[in-house]
C-alpha cells in the first residue's frame, strides 16, 4: 500500500502553493519550464520532503502539484525527475512518483561512501587550509555552538549542513564537492530527526571540534580519523531513527 497525503502534508503542500505565488511574481513573464521546475518546483518540494512534511512512500501526483502550484505538468514532471536524481523521489513506471523511503541497506551504502569522500577530503583541507579558510571553518563553529546553547537542532542541522559544505569547498576539488552533496541529500532528513534526540546535538559538536582541530593544526590523519568516528556514530543514530519511526509503505 502507499501512503496517502494526510492533513499535514495537504498543509504542507497548500504552503508550497504560496511560496509559489511570492516567487512567480519575481519571475519574469515567459520563463522556461525548466527554470520553474528548478527555481519554483524544486526547493519547496525538497524541503517538505526533508523536513518531514511528505513522509516516506507518500505518492506525488502530477496532476494535484500542478495544480496546487500554480504550473502546468511539464515542470512538475521535470522536477520529480531531478528529486529522483536527487534520491529524494522514486519514480515507478505506470505508478507514479513517491518519496524515497531510505531502508537500513541504503544507509549502509550512503555512509560506506561518506566515509570514503569525508576522510579523503578533511586530508586534503589540513594540507591546504588557508587564513581565509580557517577563518571559515572558525565561524560556522561559532554558529554551531549558539544553535546547540539555544537547543535549536533545526538551526544546527542547517549548520551542519554548511560544517560539511565548508570542507568540501576548502578540499579544493570540484568533482568530489559535487558527488558528496548528491550522497549527502537522502539521509537530511533523518539527520533533522536524529538531531532532535537528547545530547544528539552536543555530541555531533563535539566530533565536529575534533574534526576541525586537526584540520587547523595540519593534522590530515587525525582529521580522518575524527570524521570516522563522527560518521559511525551519525550512521548508527540515523539507523535509530530509521528504526523507530512509524512504518513507510514502499511503492507499488
Amino acid at each position: 500500500m502507499t501512503r496517502l497525503r494526510g492533513a499535514a502534508a495537504s498543509a504542507a503542500l497548500a504552503s508550497i502553493a504560496g511560496r509559489h505565488r511570492a516567487l512567480r511574481e519575481l519571475r519574469p513573464e515567459g520563463a522556461a519550464a525548466h527554470s520553474l521546475s528548478s527555481a519554483v518546483v524544486v526547493p519547496p518540494l525538497r524541503e517538505a520532503i526533508i523536513g518531514g512534511q511528505l513522509p516516506p512512500g507518500t505518492r506525488l501526483s502530477e496532476v494535484e502539484l500542478a495544480r496546487e502550484l500554480g504550473v502546468s505538468r511539464t515542470p512538475v514532471r521535470e522536477a520529480l525527475a531531478q528529486l529522483e536524481r536527487d534520491g529524494l523521489v522514486t519514480i515507478v513506471a505506470r505508478a507514479g512518483a513517491f518519496v524515497r523511503t531510505v531502508t537500513v541497506d541504503d544507509l549502509a551504502e550512503i555512509y560506506e561512501t561518506r566515509m570514503a569522500l569525508e576522510t579523503f577530503a578533511v586530508q586534503l583541507v589540513a594540507q591546504r587550509l588557508t587564513p581565509v579558510g580557517r577563518t571559515r571553518l572558525e565561524e560556522v563553529l561559532a554558529e554551531m555552538r549558539e544553535r546547540v546553547a539555544h537547543d535549536d537542532h533545526v538551526g544546527y542541522t542547517a549548520e551542519l549542513d554548511r560544517f560539511y559544505a565548508i570542507i568540501m569547498e576548502l578540499a579544493g576539488n570540484a568533482t568530489l564537492r559535487q558527488i558528496h552533496e548528491t550522497v549527502l541529500v537522502p539521509v537530511r532528513r533523518l539527520r533533522r530527526i536524529a538531531m532532535s534526540h537528547e545530547n544528539r546535538m552536543a555530541e555531533s559538536l563535539v566530533h565536529a571540534e575534533e574534526i576541525a582541530g586537526a584540520m587547523l593544526a595540519g593534522d590530515g590523519a587525525g582529521a580522518a580519523a575524527a570524521m570516522r568516528e563522527q560518521l559511525v556514530t551519525a550512521c548508527q543514530a540515523a539507523k535509530d531513527v530509521l528504526l523507530h519511526a512509524p512504518h513507510a509503505c514502499p511503492p507499488p
